[in-house]
């Protein structure tokens, strides 16, 4: 028990008390691609139509493992973390990382980590704890980076190209939420072009030109309902 408060007290004294601050948002766009009513070319594999939300997050990107040390310990994963706030002097960011959903890990002893903190002027390294302390490295190595992704509270619809088969083209749709597929709302579909060269699907109406088994060539009349 002894042990256990001169470590908490260790931490405690090592800097003076501070909080993460939580008032970044991520730039969100709305996208619909592509042009309507232009010809546009897209090869087998790569998007036709996508209509939704993304947004452009500040992450701090960590390119191996950091280890944040003295008396305790915390371990900072590969990979990138989400910013979350920042004031004058620092930038904050979140404890798990985007991609692995792995999060800064600590020893027995050390106090909970609640935000990593870096110094605007000289980059120094920190991890802020629930105790208002923190423990800081200054020769980490990182990078600060943009990340696009779907917004967390975004619907993202796509139509993908898969090819042609004699007079048919298959088409393969997409629904997107909270950063997920949803494959429940996956689904391929075929259209036969000796029928009509004017394909719809969920409100997205498309003008096909020309297709082949490698690329095709459409011109979009509307895109997906807007929900």
């Amino acid at each position: 028990m002894k042990k256990i408060i001169f470590l908490s007290l260790c931490g405690m004294v090592l800097t003076a008390c501070n909080t993460v601050k939580y008032n970044y948002v991520a730039e969100t766009e709305q996208i619909s691609y592509p042009d309507l009513n232009v010809v546009t070319k897209t090869f087998i594999g790569d998007d036709m139509v996508r209509q939704g939300t993304v947004a452009s997050r500040d992450v701090i990107y960590f390119p191996q493992t950091t280890v944040v040390s003295r008396v305790v310990d915390f371990t900072i994963h590969a990979g990138e973390y989400p910013k979350v706030g920042e004031d004058q002097k620092y930038l904050f960011f979140g404890l798990n990382e985007l991609n692995s959903g792995v999060t800064v890990g600590k020893s027995t002893f050390a106090d909970i980590p609640v935000g990593i903190r870096t110094n605007k002027k000289d980059n120094d390294l920190c991890i802020v704890t629930v105790g208002g302390g923190s423990l800081c490295k200054g020769d980490a190595a990182f990078s600060y980076q943009k990340k696009n992704v779907t917004y967390q509270n975004a619907f993202q619809q796509i139509l993908i190209y898969n090819g042609k088969v004699g007079n048919k083209i298959n088409i393969g749709y997409k629904e997107f939420n909270n950063d997920f597929a949803r494959p429940a709302f996956s689904n391929n579909v075929e259209y036969d072009l000796s029928d009509s060269k004017v394909i719809r699907y969920k409100g997205a109406e498309l003008e096909i030109i020309k297709a082949t088994n490698q690329f095709i060539e459409y011109k979009l009349h509307s895109n997906f309902n807007v929900r």
